[in-house]
C-alpha cells in the first residue's frame, strides 16, 4: 500500500515537473557524435533510436530535464534537453552559406555571361562606329575631291566666260560698225534715188557744159596753132630780110 502510494506521489511530481510551452519551438541536437531518442523522459525508457549532430527537432513539452519532441518524420520520444540547441547549427549555417555561395557563383557567372554581350556589342557598336567613321572619312574625301575638281572647272568657265565677254563685246562692236555701215547706206540709197529722179534735167545739163567744155577746148586749141603758125612765119621773114 505504501509502496503504491509513494509511486502515485513520484508520478504526480513527474506531472506536475511537466511544463507546456507557450508554443513549439525548433531545436537541433548539439555537437555530439549521437543523441538518444527515448520513449519516455528518462534513461529507464527504451532508446528508439540515436539522433546525428544538427538533427532538427519540434519541441512540443518539457520536464526539467528532458525535452518531448517531434521528428521530420512524425516520430515522437524524448531527448535529453542538455543537448539540444536553439542555435542554428553551424552544419546548417555552413550549408546556407555554400548553397549562398552556389547562389552568389551562379550570380556572377550570370553577370558575367551578361558583362560578355555587352561587352560583345560594345565591340560590335565600336565594329560599327569606326566602319562608319571610316565611310564618312571616304565620302567627305570624295565630296572635297569633287568640291576641287568643281572649282576647277568653275575657274576654266569663268576664263571662258570672261573671254566669250570679250569677243561678245567685239562683236557688237562690229554688230555697231555694220549698223552704221548699213545706216550710210541707206541713206547714200537715199541719196541715189534723189539723184535719180533728177538725173534727166542733169543730163543735158552736163551734156550742154561738156559740149561747151569741147567746143572752147578745140577753139583754144585752133587759136593755139594759129598762133604758133603766125609766130613761125614772122620769124622766117625776120630771117629772111
Amino acid at each position: 500500500m505504501k509502496k503504491a502510494f509513494f509511486q502515485f506521489l513520484i508520478l504526480l511530481l513527474f506531472l506536475a515537473g511537466i511544463q507546456d510551452l507557450p508554443a513549439a519551438q525548433t531545436g537541433y541536437v548539439s555537437d555530439m557524435l549521437f543523441l538518444t531518442f527515448r520513449e519516455g523522459p528518462g534513461e529507464s525508457y527504451a532508446v528508439s533510436q540515436r539522433l546525428k549532430s544538427d538533427t532538427p527537432v519540434l519541441i512540443l513539452e518539457e520536464t526539467p530535464e528532458y525535452y518531448k519532441v517531434e521528428l521530420e518524420s512524425k516520430e515522437i520520444g524524448w531527448v535529453d534537453k542538455r543537448f539540444i540547441s536553439f542555435e542554428t547549427p553551424k552544419s546548417t549555417v555552413i550549408e546556407t552559406l555554400k548553397q549562398d555561395n552556389k547562389t552568389l557563383e551562379n550570380k556572377v557567372l550570370e553577370l558575367e555571361t551578361q558583362l560578355q554581350s555587352i561587352k560583345n556589342q560594345i565591340s560590335t557598336g565600336e565594329t560599327d562606329s569606326v566602319r562608319k567613321i571610316l565611310e564618312l572619312e571616304t565620302s567627305l574625301k570624295k565630296a572635297m575631291e569633287e568640291k576641287e575638281n568643281i572649282n576647277l572647272s568653275l575657274s576654266d568657265n569663268k576664263g571662258k566666260y570672261d573671254t566669250l565677254i570679250e569677243q561678245s563685246r567685239n562683236i557688237q562692236k562690229i554688230l555697231n560698225e555694220n549698223k552704221d555701215l548699213q545706216a550710210k547706206n541707206e541713206a547714200i540709197s537715199v541719196e541715189i534715188a534723189a539723184l535719180k529722179s533728177k538725173s534727166p534735167g542733169l543730163l543735158k545739163t552736163d551734156m550742154i557744159k561738156w559740149s561747151l567744155f569741147g567746143v572752147g577746148v578745140l577753139l583754144l586749141g585752133w587759136l593755139f596753132g594759129h598762133s604758133v603758125s603766125i609766130k613761125k612765119q614772122r620769124g622766117g621773114s625776120s630771117l629772111l630780110s
